[in-house]
This record gives structure tokens, C-alpha cells and sequence, in this order.
């Protein structure tokens, strides 16, 4: 996300252990929503979910923890790759 211009820097504070990451956001994002459970979603389920969750259709993004990393929804698709919804942001 920091690529896109929503996320302005973050550091990951003790990174051997659960660890915790502080985000300092660029002021782009208006709402963002973290689940605390894990959902599974298939890759060709992404864009159904995305669909559901995101009430704007121009832009937010869905971020998923994938066997190749976190990404969002765009890139997932793009990688045809599934794995568990972490949240969502608009």
C-alpha cells in the first residue's frame, strides 16, 4: 500500500516475537476496517468479496495475507493466488 500512495511509512516493533506494526497513513484513507477473525477466500471469490465490502467500486483496496506475501485484492487477482481477508480500506 505504500506504493499507492496510502501509507506514508511503518515500522515493525519486535519483529521476533508476535511483534506489533505501527502504520503512519498519508491521510488518503477514510474508513479502514481490520477483521479479527480470518476469512478464507478463494481467488475466484476475490472480486465477488471486494464487490460486497467495498461500497465505492473506484477505489479501496481488500488486504489479504497470501502464500506470496500480503498483498490486495488487485494484486492477488492479477497472481490468481487466495488466502485470508486481514481488512479492508476506502
Amino acid at each position: 500500500m505504500k506504493y499507492r500512495g496510502y501509507i506514508k511509512n511503518f515500522q515493525v516493533d519486535d519483529p521476533h516475537r508476535v511483534g506489533r506494526i505501527t502504520v503512519e497513513l498519508q491521510g488518503r484513507v477514510k474508513d479502514c476496517r481490520a477483521l479479527t477473525y480470518r476469512q478464507d477466500i478463494k481467488a475466484k471469490d476475490i472480486e465477488k468479496y471486494t464487490t460486497l465490502k467495498i461500497p465505492t467500486h473506484q477505489w479501496g483496496y481488500v488486504v489479504i495475507s497470501t502464500p506470496d506475501g500480503i498483498l490486495d485484492h488487485e494484486e492477488a487477482i492479477r497472481r490468481n493466488v487466495g488466502g485470508q481477508v486481514l481488512g479492508y480500506f476506502h
